[in-house]
């Protein structure tokens, strides 16, 4: 079986987001400053791949991209967030749900 560029691709990126994850686990579980910095370091190297990964299949058409993802700014209908909240410097909550979320009741939890 001979692997496409796009299979190649496809498997490095799902392959640098395992390693990130893992780097990522390990500076949160590491004791000694020292050895959290070099992973931090690692990690962001590992990033950056990741990006390169993923903007050479973006711009093959490999990888579309969702429009939620895009940045592209959107309404209080669609965020939630009314504009007086915003002003404040707080999100409201959505209707029916208190300030930490849903109520238990709610969600049948």
């Amino acid at each position: 079986m001979e692997f496409s560029d796009k299979d190649i691709l496809t498997d490095l990126l799902i392959g640098t987001k395992m390693l990130s994850l893992g780097y990522h686990t390990a500076v949160l579980e590491a004791a000694n400053d020292r050895v959290r910095n070099t992973l931090i370091q690692v990690n962001n190297e590992e990033l950056s791949t990741q990006k390169q990964i993923f903007d050479l299949m973006h711009s093959r058409g490999w990888y579309p991209l969702d429009p939620v993802y895009t940045g592209t700014p959107m309404g209080a209908e669609a965020t939630g967030i009314r504009p007086e909240a915003a002003a404040m410097g707080g999100a409201a909550p959505a209707p029916g749900a208190g300030a930490m979320g849903p109520s238990p009741e709610r969600t049948g939890f």
